[in-house]
């Protein structure tokens, strides 16, 4: 019979990305009393959560002489005796070897994000770490204005774009391709302050798919598709295989009114607008060189907008600059240089002052075609025998870049179908591997993964997605995960036909959008 105690790697980067791993468990380096936790993917259950949080893993190391190097302070990052390479940002992952099957599965990777050693030479002498995955560098990430204008792209071509200006590369990308192209992207975002994994949920929410970090690493953006075709479970659980199951009935479960927003867009007719208007008059020493930012702007009403076709800037037209801050003195326009780049919701502009003397950038203005979101239309669905019979629960969902109403009425039409009527909501399940079998399946699942849920008592038999995990190492070694759910039964579950990728049979019904 296999060991149910599997073996974990924590390993590190000391030297750097790229220049290896190191495994702090294999010195014994680790405390085990301390145990280790793994979590990741989506956080909640509900219609509207399709995009994860941050990841993290939490262990602790020696810091006193029964480490590897028998040294006080080895794992405390300011101690004249710290390892050497180990500090904050450096990689870190989690690989965990089967023992039934010695497939090497990589639970988690990322970098660490802190530490916390525990003072007093009568104290515990260990290190509290956590890493954070990639989800961390999205979550920091401030978009910048010279990611270029997104028109009529996907989803996935905009993640692309995302993903290519984040200094830190995921590990692996995997992106569905959209479902339909946006007119206008990234428009409504805050120049260079939107952050990329907020840019993330308004593109999820766009194409009512999900995106997520994979447990080796790997970005995943899934179509909203993908869930609606996969009737395939990869692993039932009875009652006998699971410590805890939370299912509540509530009446907060029932969605029988649902509006969904989209956001036609309105554009000028032509490049003429002011897009931008300079503020505030800048100071340049002769050969000074400044990098400024320019947010786009409705002229008259100070609103924040997107831009497109946004003109190049012509010296003494587009912008003025003197030899005074008043406006007055020579006009030395000529003499300053501006090297600008336009993105969908600001501009970035790096202006040099060639000349010999001192100027002042006293105006600057873009001109273009300014992106209005004024026209955003809501798609109703409703159910009236359902609101008689539970009350009405109204739910809203807004479809940031989606401009076809169509979409968005399927949208309310599907998420109405799919949650008007009470159903089975298991919220979580804890499984521990106290068999192989299990433990191998543990070892195996990941986001997304469709699985059945029997039990007696309560009645349930269904299937649910697994939205999120906890991963658990125990100090006894074993392995224990928790898995947030949400519900798979769907009105029309294996009948959808989609243009291009099935085939439409006397069964099936197109997908709803």
């Amino acid at each position: 019979m296999a060991s149910l105690i599997p073996t974990v790697a924590v390993e590190v980067e000391l030297s750097g990305v790229g220049g290896g791993w190191t495994d702090l468990r294999a010195g014994n380096d680790v405390f085990a009393g301390a145990g280790l936790t793994i979590t990741h993917g989506i956080q909640g259950s509900s219609p509207i959560d399709r995009v994860a949080n941050t990841g993290t893993a939490t262990f602790a190391l020696r810091n006193g002489t029964f480490n590897s190097a028998a040294t006080l302070g080895y794992y405390s990052p300011q101690h004249a005796s710290v390892r050497a390479g180990w500090g904050l940002g450096i990689g870190c992952r989690v690989r965990i070897t089967d023992p039934a099957t010695a497939t090497i599965w990589t639970r988690f990777i990322g970098r660490i994000d802190a530490i916390d050693p525990i003072p007093g030479l009568k104290g515990e002498r260990i290190v509290n770490v956590m890493a954070v995955d990639w989800l961390d560098e999205a979550a920091r990430f401030s978009i910048p204005a010279d990611i270029g204008e997104q028109v009529n792209q996907s989803w996935d071509g905009i993640l692309t774009a995302i993903v290519a200006e984040v200094p830190v590369a995921p590990t692996a990308t995997n992106y569905d391709s959209g479902t339909e192209s946006y007119p206008y992207a990234l428009d409504t975002s805050a120049n260079a302050r939107q952050k990329a994994l907020s840019e993330f949920k308004k593109l999820a929410d766009s194409e009512a798919g999900f995106i997520f970090l994979t447990a080796a690493g790997t970005l995943r953006a899934e179509n909203r598709h993908v869930r609606m075709t996969n009737v395939t479970s990869v692993w039932t659980l009875t009652g006998t295989e699971y410590q805890a199951l939370e299912l509540p009935s509530t009446r907060d479960d029932i969605i029988n009114t649902v509006r969904v927003t989209t956001h036609p867009k309105v554009v000028d007719a032509t490049a003429t607008h002011i897009v931008y208007r300079q503020a505030n008059v800048i100071e340049f020493a002769a050969g000074q060189t400044k990098l400024l930012l320019g947010p786009y702007r409705d002229d008259d009403t100070g609103e924040t907008i997107g831009a497109t076709d946004v003109q190049p800037l012509v010296a003494g037209v587009d912008f003025t600059a003197n030899t005074n801050s008043d406006g007055s003195g020579t006009d030395v326009s000529t003499d300053v240089s501006i090297v600008q780049t336009f993105g969908p919701s600001g501009a970035k502009f790096n202006v040099t002052n060639n000349g010999a003397v001192q100027a002042y950038l006293t105006s600057l203005v873009l001109t273009g075609k300014r992106i209005l979101d004024h026209g955003t239309n809501t798609l109703e669905a409703t159910d009236a025998t359902s609101i008689t019979t539970h009350g009405e629960h109204a739910v809203d969902f807004d479809m940031s870049y989606q401009a076809n109403d169509n979409v968005g009425q399927g949208a309310a039409d599907y998420l109405l179908a799919k949650f008007k009527d009470p159903l089975a909501q298991a919220r979580t399940i804890t499984v521990i591997g106290r068999t192989s079998a299990l433990l191998t399946q543990i070892l195996t699942r990941d986001i997304s993964d469709r699985i059945t849920l029997s039990e007696t008592v309560t009645g349930v038999s269904d299937d649910f997605f697994i939205n999120g995990m906890e991963l658990v190492v125990k100090p006894s070694g074993h392995v224990q995960a928790t898995y947030i759910l949400t519900p798979a039964q769907d009105p029309f579950a294996g009948l959808y036909w989609i243009l291009g990728t099935s085939t439409l049979g006397t069964n099936t019904t197109p997908a709803p959008f």
